[in-house]
């Protein structure tokens, strides 16, 4: 029997092959897939040994949970979601190409981007010709990167990981951000003389990002390095126009944001980013994609351009205020 090399796998593989078995994996339950695809289910059994003989391997066992993926099974079960992350993303963008646009770019992007960066993208992508349809979405960069991965994504403006290197995202850097700590306005008067007396800083309302961030991670740090509890944070919040208003009305709420969105966030609160300097760093920020991502040359041409627009002149220095 030939080994299930492209030949064999191209003359018998379908697409409906793969649904069957993100359903079954998704189920675990050869009924409830085959409910959940509107088949019977020997039916489905069938469909299941005809899969299974096409890759010379079983790729589910049954146990008291219902069906486990075999190694085999979750090697090809990682292919199958790539394969209809594609094909769904030829259909978005044939669906374009049929309205007079060129096809469709899904973008990710994290929170903290400043206005700059997000100005810088979309004059870049909006004067395309002919022009493209977008999808964007907004997220951590751990859920970006994987959404990337996944091919849900095109690219994504996100934080480089040791996570995003080993799975084989290509990256490129564009620029760097510098912590930094913002107060209310009233607390911020009162503060401004005493340095970064991290115990002072204890007893205010603190706005931490969601977890599994970077800022999050670095809060954490700086209170153990400093010997004192982790504060309990009153709100963990990520989006500018809500931590613009708490900012605003709440004379002692305190956060930590990258240095630029700090700074847009001060001017529309009222907030006091202190002048002391954090000993710490954030992971640069920088464009994620798969090396053989669709519109590969469109999103390098993209960072390009917006490196373009944060790198300093030469003779300046590139150092935050």
């Amino acid at each position: 029997m030939p080994n299930p090399n492209l030949q064999w796998l191209a003359a018998r593989l379908k697409l409906r092959h793969f649904t069957l078995l993100t359903e079954l994996d998704r189920y675990r339950s050869i009924s409830r897939a085959a409910r959940q695809l509107g088949l019977a289910q020997p039916t489905v059994t069938r469909a299941l040994a005809e899969i299974e003989g096409i890759f010379m391997a079983p790729l589910f066992t049954r146990s008291r949970r219902g069906l486990e993926p075999t190694v085999a099974g979750q090697l090809v079960l990682a292919r199958a979601r790539r394969g209809l992350a594609d094909a769904e993303a030829l259909g978005q963008d044939l669906v374009a190409l049929g309205a007079g646009r060129q096809g469709l770019l899904r973008v990710g992007v994290i929170p903290f981007l400043s206005r700059q960066t997000q100005d810088t993208m979309w004059r870049y992508l909006l004067a395309l010709e002919p022009r493209l349809g977008f999808v964007v979405e907004e997220a951590t960069t751990d859920v970006l990167q994987t959404a990337v991965h996944a091919r849900r994504l095109d690219c994504a403006i996100c934080r480089f990981t040791s996570a995003g290197t080993q799975t084989g995202l290509a990256q490129q850097l564009l620029y760097h951000q510098e912590p930094r700590l913002v107060v209310s306005r009233d607390a911020g008067d009162r503060l401004a003389r005493r340095g970064l007396d991290w115990e002072a800083f204890v007893p205010m309302q603190w706005i931490f990002p969601p977890q599994n961030t970077p800022i999050r991670e670095m809060i954490h740090s700086i209170f153990a390095v400093a010997g004192l509890a982790v504060p309990v944070p009153f709100m963990e919040a990520y989006a500018q126009k809500t931590l613009t208003s708490v900012l605003r009305h709440m004379p002692d709420a305190v956060t930590i944001l990258p240095d630029d969105i700090a700074q847009e966030v001060a001017d529309i609160s009222g907030a006091r980013v202190m002048p002391q300097r954090l000993k710490w760093q954030l992971p640069p920020v920088g464009m994620v994609r798969l090396p053989d991502a669709t519109h590969a040359t469109l999103v390098d041409a993209l960072a390009e351009t917006m490196l373009r627009a944060v790198r300093p002149a030469p003779g300046l220095r590139n150092d935050p205020a």
